[in-house]
């Protein structure tokens, strides 16, 4: 599986999207561990790209400097976990089998853990996650002094915590029979473009998949879903990884079968994943063992869809100078968490 070298953004995101895809395609079943293993190797890249996202662009946003060296060690600890689960052998081949070396793995989910406390909560991230309310993160933001905590503290001195708050429509579960239908469709490439589904834009990003955490819940409460509640969202997401890891280490077990592209037409696969910046799903049409077609429904198209949750908050922002817009928008843009730059202007 090549596709890890074509993407400079989520790649193990894309080869299990891929991997998924073909299996279902090719009428192959793979067993519970090797859905956790790939599991794994995308939590820790979701890991690693919220990480960057919080040393490169969020000192940017309050004008400091990125801090980009300090996620370095992040790139050791990537390939360690995916020798820990597949020890040599290919991760994303079809029949790849994992080869889990549980002592290497757990070290490197601590080391992790360590690089969380050290560089993002200034405590380990379980212990941020028992904040509870838009108090108990205010009293953190004031008493650690990480680029997050002080991103988070300048939004709230500003009064920013509700700017760019809008409606917004979560991405449900895509029933794969309708995916497929849509996806097949006459216009599916401007659906790919500019994705409805239900009649409905939707957002698919960390706030969409926070929405059962109490602190999210109250921050929506006060804030809406507004600049706080969005970066807290992120923060929450990173703070959760490496329980997730170690719960999904204990949990594997044999995959049910009969639902692997139940319903879907022979010689067609379809791949979902829950990506750092969203739901990634790539779909594959064989013929007589040939790649007839491949499409590729990215997040970014959700979320920045010309009515989706970015536009519709840029369009919230209050009246103010340029300088102030511009600094609100590339807020609430970060906030929502692109997967390729962008140009912002302010007109």
């Amino acid at each position: 599986m090549q596709l890890p070298l074509l993407f400079s953004v989520c790649g193990v995101a894309q080869a299990t999207a891929a991997s998924r895809a073909f299996r279902q395609a090719l009428s192959l079943v793979d067993t519970g561990p090797v859905d956790a293993a790939r599991g794994l190797l995308v939590q820790m890249e979701t890991a690693r790209e919220h990480l960057w996202r919080i040393v490169i662009d969020w000192p940017k946003l309050i004008d400091e400097p990125a801090e980009a060296g300090r996620a370095a060690p992040l790139q050791a600890m990537m390939a360690a976990v995916r020798k820990a689960v597949f020890a040599d052998a290919g991760a994303f081949s079809l029949r790849a089998e994992p080869r889990s070396d549980d002592g290497a793995l757990h070290a490197q989910i601590d080391r992790l853990d360590e690089l969380l406390a050290r560089l993002v909560f200034g405590s380990s991230p379980a212990q941020w996650l028992e904040i509870d309310g838009a108090s108990g993160l205010n009293a953190w933001t004031r008493s650690t002094d990480t680029v997050a905590a002080r991103l988070l503290r300048e939004v709230s001195r500003l009064g920013w915590q509700g700017v760019g708050a809008t409606e917004s429509t979560f991405l449900p579960d895509l029933p794969e029979v309708g995916l497929n239908r849509r996806l097949d469709a006459a216009d599916a490439e401007r659906f790919i473009a500019e994705p409805v589904w239900e009649g409905r834009t939707c957002e698919t990003t960390p706030l969409a998949r926070q929405t059962d955490c109490e602190l999210i819940r109250s921050l929506r409460r006060e804030y809406g879903t507004g600049l706080l509640t969005r970066l807290t969202a992120l923060l929450v997401e990173l703070a959760r990884i490496p329980a997730a890891m170690r719960e999904a280490t204990a949990r594997a077990g044999p995959a049910d079968s009969s639902e692997l592209g139940a319903g879907l037409p022979a010689g067609i696969g379809i791949g979902q994943v829950e990506a750092a910046r969203g739901r990634l799903v790539h779909r594959v049409v064989l013929d007589d063992g040939r790649v007839q077609r491949y499409q590729i429904l990215a997040p970014t198209e959700w979320n920045f869809h010309p009515a989706g949750v970015a536009a519709r908050g840029l369009g919230r922002l209050p009246d103010g100078n340029g300088t102030t817009l511009r600094r609100q928008a590339a807020m609430l843009v970060n906030s929502v968490d692109p997967c390729v730059g962008y140009d912002l202007r302010v007109h």
